[in-house]
């Protein structure tokens, strides 16, 4: 898939197949290191992990056997004290956190971004999609 980088801002774009979520946390982990931020990257892989499983299971994942399968793009834009991690997907619906039971084995991803991030949300929704982001603390720009 395509990625795209320049200073302080990078992008990929990635589909619901489970080759394409990999490689779009390893995209994550790789700018975050060449952005000298190893400090806060387990935290931002966590946090990217959760919006691309999130925007793959509720806004690619119908389209993911055909070859005009739906995509998202990741978005890292880095801040000073930050890091924001975005991903803009084609589903008009606004995520919604959920109350999971105890044994529940999905549900947890907008809690588990809430936290591990300083702040999240979402764009307003549109019939062409919507963006998920969440800010995560990082060291000072020098």
């Amino acid at each position: 898939m395509l990625g795209i980088s320049a200073a302080e801002f990078a992008a990929r774009r990635f589909s619901a197949d489970s080759s394409s979520l990999h490689h779009a946390r390893r995209f994550a982990r790789k700018t975050l290191d060449e952005w000298g931020l190893t400090t806060c990257a387990d935290d931002a892989v966590i946090v990217v992990g959760e919006l691309i499983a999130n925007a793959a299971r509720h806004a690619l994942e119908a389209g993911a056997a055909s070859e005009t399968a739906p995509t998202a793009w990741l978005g890292l834009v880095r801040r000073h004290q930050a890091v924001i991690c975005a991903v803009a997907d084609p589903s008009p619906c606004a995520p919604q956190p959920q109350r999971p039971g105890e044994f529940s084995e999905s549900g947890r991803g907008l809690r588990i971004i809430e936290a591990i991030s300083s702040s999240w949300g979402c764009s307003l929704p549109q019939n062409t999609g919507k963006t998920v982001w969440a800010r995560v603390p990082a060291p000072p720009q020098r």
